[in-house]
């Protein structure tokens, strides 16, 4: 039986995303990054981003002021850039960048660089 609360508390509805479907609709963000948006919330975001190997490394690092990013590589390997230090990566493995912490991803030479992301409001 439900109880009086139950009732009255809409069910979220769930969302399922297949990866290989979603990398077929990435939009171009620049020559170097393309992107697809998967979920979104109150308080987060997530999608697939994915980094194109480039010969010339851009300096430019972006900083969320309000949102902690947390990412997971899904395929290939790169580098994630934090206070100067050049952090490897690659498949598997998933980083948390606090909020306010100046960042940028790089893709390895050998291929592109895929991530899952969340954007988290704190």
């Amino acid at each position: 039986m439900l109880r009086p609360y139950d009732r009255l508390q809409p069910k979220p509805s769930m969302t399922v995303f297949k990866v290989r479907a979603a990398l077929k609709r990435l939009k171009n963000l620049n020559n170097e990054i393309r992107y697809a948006d998967c979920f979104a919330g109150k308080h987060f975001t997530s999608g697939l981003i994915v980094f194109r190997p480039s010969k010339k490394s851009d300096p430019k690092e972006i900083n969320h002021v309000d949102k902690d990013v947390v990412c997971h590589v899904i395929k290939g390997t790169g580098r994630l850039r934090v206070d100067g230090k050049r952090i490897p990566l690659k498949a598997g493995v998933i980083c948390h960048i606090p909020k306010g912490t100046a960042h940028d991803f790089a893709a390895g030479k050998n291929g592109e660089l895929v991530l899952f992301y969340s954007l988290v409001k704190s």
